[in-house]
């Protein structure tokens, strides 16, 4: 009899092990979201020019600063006329977000084949915007040698704009 129970007991086990329910199942409610922000807006108001620079046959530096159109010039130059940072407009940004700025930081300046590099220098590299308009500056600095060549010298750099 006891080998009976035995197997009847071991038997009521396995059947209500089998009869459990399986694993229970989570379910969790996700979420998605996403910001959509005006497309931001550049534009060049003046371009850099650094005015006429006179040499005399010694090294000299033009440095127009990104807070004013007033330039330095050290002793090998002279600076003649009248000169204008870089200056751009910043539009459309959304209110709220930062806006980078990306200025390289130099370009060349070409005349029949003579070369001068101006490096550049932004007013401000980013800003918070806060829906307005936002102007900057792109000043520089032209090291101009001793011998530099006469002509009209020119050249471009990319600026660009947009959410950090």
């Amino acid at each position: 009899m006891l080998k009976k129970t035995k197997f009847a007991l071991v038997g009521v086990v396995a059947a209500a092990a089998m009869a459990s329910t399986g694993a229970q199942a989570a379910t969790q409610t996700a979420s998605a979201e996403v910001d959509i922000v005006a497309a931001v807006t550049l534009a060049q108001n003046n371009a850099l020019d650094l005015g006429i620079v006179a040499t005399s046959g010694t090294a000299g530096t033009v440095v127009l600063p990104t807070g004013s159109d007033t330039r330095v010039c050290s002793t090998g130059v002279s600076c003649l006329g009248t000169a204008l940072r870089g200056r751009f407009t910043v539009g459309g940004a959304t209110s709220g977000y930062v806006v980078a700025i990306n200025v390289p930081a130099s370009t060349t300046l070409t005349s029949a084949g003579n070369n001068m590099v101006l490096t550049l220098t932004p007013s401000m590299t980013s800003f918070n915007s806060t829906g307005t308009p936002q102007i900057f500056f792109v000043g520089g600095s032209l090291a101009v040698g001793a011998n530099q060549a006469a002509g009209t010298y020119t050249g471009s750099y990319n600026v660009s704009a947009d959410y950090q």
